[in-house]
């Protein structure tokens, strides 16, 4: 079965609380309560960043190519041993300005889906690693090779949202969830060529980061 895309301006998650922000925002406006119509305008701008769904192509089109799955920059490329397999472990910081959606890192089916309810606390928080809410999908190709990808939410009152399930097969760019800000790590094979370095930004379904060997 196929993730359902959601191909609206505004991502379907974010209608209900934009339509209810903007019905204050009018009412305010009528009655010329001024302070609070700029406080329900600024609300209603900001859920409208959060929530902007806009389209992505890649460019590339190789079969062994791993896509970002989220907008945000790139904090640390490092190995790490994981269930005594050594991988290429690259995260990525997004913050609450950046795009919200999570995108497919490749043709794939996803082989499992976890999630931990839970708090926000920072990142620096030593207690935000067993805390936080945090979701934990695998993708494998159709060649074999697979991913492990986490994501954590940060400071913020939005909670994670995954749409995949076990067994579904997911296009390259295709949107997978939401994750308004945190911290998303990807676990790829060790043999991987990487594309990027700390610092650099990316952008969810076009940035390289990248090939199975």
């Amino acid at each position: 079965m196929m993730i359902q895309n959601d191909t609206f301006i505004l991502s379907k998650r974010g209608w209900l609380p934009s339509m209810f922000v903007g019905v204050f925002f009018i009412f305010f406006t009528m009655t010329t309560l001024h302070l609070l119509q700029f406080l329900s305008g600024a609300v209603l701008i900001a859920l409208l960043l959060i929530y902007r769904n806009p389209e992505r192509t890649t460019t590339i089109n190789e079969a062994n190519s791993i896509i970002s799955s989220i907008d945000g920059v790139v904090l640390s490329v490092e190995d790490a041993l994981i269930d005594d397999n050594m991988m290429k472990k690259v995260t990525i910081l997004n913050g609450l300005w950046d795009v919200s959606m999570l995108r497919a890192p490749f043709d794939a089916t996803v082989e499992d889906y976890r999630i931990r309810h839970g708090v926000s606390l920072p990142l620096s928080n030593p207690l935000a690693e067993t805390l936080n809410e945090k979701s934990v999908l695998s993708f494998r190709s159709a060649s074999g090779d697979e991913i492990f990808i986490e994501h954590m939410s940060e400071q913020s009152c939005f909670s994670i949202e995954v749409e995949a399930q076990p067994e579904q097969k997911i296009k390259e760019g295709c949107r997978y969830g939401f994750l308004a800000k945190g911290r998303t790590v990807l676990y790829l094979p060790h043999n991987a060529v990487i594309s990027i370095h700390p610092g650099s930004n990316v952008r969810a379904g076009e940035s390289l980061i990248g090939q199975f060997s």
